[in-house]
């Protein structure tokens, strides 16, 4: 993981900057809020930290924070969400982590 957040590459879909529409700014923070929503219970209102910037990011500090099956429970969970909402870019992020390595 990068140090600085200068050089991080963030996913499609997922950075918010200032000048987006109200739509996909909308539709990000919703993504990033159902990252936190979707934690096993008592984990989901730590405050992250600052140098979380990228969903690749929050799932490095989420493995040192869940166990494997919490983990993979987790990953069923947003895969779940993502279908139900139809939201294509939270489907490949959960699907990246549940696929056999």
């Amino acid at each position: 993981m990068a140090g600085r957040s200068s050089g991080v590459q963030s996913r499609p879909g997922w950075t918010l900057e200032p000048d987006l529409d109200p739509i996909d700014d909308q539709l990000r923070r919703r993504r990033w809020r159902i990252l936190r929503v979707a934690l096993p219970y008592g984990h989901g209102l730590d405050p992250l930290p600052a140098w979380v910037k990228t969903p690749e990011q929050f799932i490095g500090w989420l493995i040192g924070r869940l166990t494997p099956q919490a983990l993979k429970n987790y990953f069923e969970d947003l895969e779940e969400i993502a279908k139900q909402t139809c939201d294509l870019e939270l489907l490949r992020l959960a699907r990246k982590y549940l696929a056999p390595r």
